[in-house]
């Protein structure tokens, strides 16, 4: 066991544990000191006998991360029917935002953040198209709670000569009320879809990017000039969009983006091998977000799991937003997800719910593992069936630390 001169403070074991590498370790013991560093890990025979040990029956697991939610959409729990389709679902979101307040709307995104860290959300990847989701941020940092980094996101279909006054105006309030706040921020594109060539390109270089990729089977044809999807990007510009020489959706990426771009690709329902291979093979640094019952709410849709797991990527999860869902729960996400893919070994599921997350995030080195030196908190999952390693419909994680 690693350990170091700092004291003791709380040791916390479980029937298993969720190891850095990834492995459900055994009767696994986990120590803290008092400011929450981690200190050192352990197996113990007989850990509901230790001294001064907390004993839990569970699977203890560090604080997970939600990689993708957009907590500014709070107000929009039922407000936008299921499974209506992509188009649709696009036009209630755009024409709706104006029904809540904007107190109603800082209001709810406190609750929603509350909620997440009290089920054991550690940290948010978080798109940002305004800024009433910061009240909340803020709260959350001066309270020493979840960690959020901010994805100031932009869209639209100007032109050449008018790309970079529209990416200003669009990117640089929120830039700016985030940095006066402390809070972590980095631009993103929308998607490879709802973006004009150059539009795209003037975020290139951004230092993380978050980009919807291939949600929805309206985006399948659109490079065939075909879909809803194309129609409703073809009339937001008043004129064919000029990007469609890429040919795919992966193609325009790897023709936009430089190889060493720190890359997280949301929700990927409709990405089709020679998609990920080819995404695989340019990027360095890429990181494949699942938000399986968004895409169920939306689409009836299913994310390709088990691809990517035999593929070897690196994947994590997320809740996208309550215009989309019916929770922000990383257990409910972990459940259909397993529920759906039942070859999907729970081990690396929990794995895609933590470390993986928080290292897309570029968190990895303090949250996302048992490890010494960070400070990664402790969630006990409960409701877990031992004998298949599977979770239970009661699965629900309760926060020790």
């Amino acid at each position: 066991m690693k350990n170091s001169t700092s004291t003791v403070w709380r040791s916390v074991a479980a029937p298993y544990l969720l190891g850095s590498d990834g492995t459900l370790l055994r009767n696994g013991v986990v120590r803290f000191a008092a400011d929450g560093t981690v200190l050192g890990v352990e197996s113990c025979d007989r850990i509901d006998s230790l001294p001064q040990t907390e004993y839990h029956n569970g699977i203890l697991i560090p604080g997970m991360t939600n990689a993708h939610c957009h907590l500014e959409l709070s107000c929009f729990r039922g407000a936008i029917p299921a499974q209506v389709g992509m188009v649709e679902f696009i036009r209630n979101v755009v024409s709706r935002r104006d029904d809540f307040s904007r107190e109603e709307q800082e209001a709810r995104a406190i609750e929603e953040d509350l909620s997440m860290w009290r089920e054991g959300i550690q940290a948010v990847g978080d798109i940002s198209n305004d800024t009433t989701s910061f009240p909340a941020k803020i709260r959350a940092r001066a309270e020493g709670r979840t960690r959020y980094h901010t994805f100031a996101e932009f869209f639209g279909m100007p032109a050449d000569d008018e790309a970079e006054a529209f990416y200003r105006r669009s990117v640089d309030p929120v830039v700016a009320a985030a940095e006066r706040a402390g809070l972590p921020v980095t631009p993103t594109q929308h998607s490879t879809y709802f973006m004009s060539d150059r539009l795209f390109k003037l975020a290139a270089d951004s230092p993380l990017m978050s980009i919807h990729f291939m949600e929805t089977p309206a985006e399948v044809e659109f490079f065939d000039r075909k879909g809803g999807i194309f129609e409703l990007v073809s009339a937001a510009g008043g004129r064919e969009p000029d990007f469609l020489a890429y040919g795919g959706h992966a193609e325009r990426l790897i023709g936009s983006l430089p190889r060493e771009a720190h890359l997280i690709l949301i929700h990927n329902t409709q990405m089709r091998r020679q998609d990920m291979e080819l995404i695989l093979d340019y990027f360095e640094d890429v990181t494949f977000v699942l938000c399986p019952r968004s895409n169920y709410y939306i689409d009836a849709d299913f994310p390709p799991a088990q691809m990517l797991y035999e593929a070897g990527a690196r994947v994590a999860l997320g809740t996208d937003s309550l215009s989309s869902n019916t929770s922000l729960s990383m257990v409910e996400e972990m459940k259909w997800l397993c529920g759906h893919n039942p070859s999907l070994p729970l081990a690396a599921v929990l794995q895609w719910a933590t470390l993986n997350g928080a290292q897309a995030l570029r968190l990895g080195d303090e949250i996302g593992s048992f490890e010494p030196g960070k400070h990664p908190g402790a969630i006990l999952l409960t409701g877990v069936d031992f004998d298949a390693m599977r979770l239970r419909e009661d699965a629900k994680a309760v926060r020790l630390l």
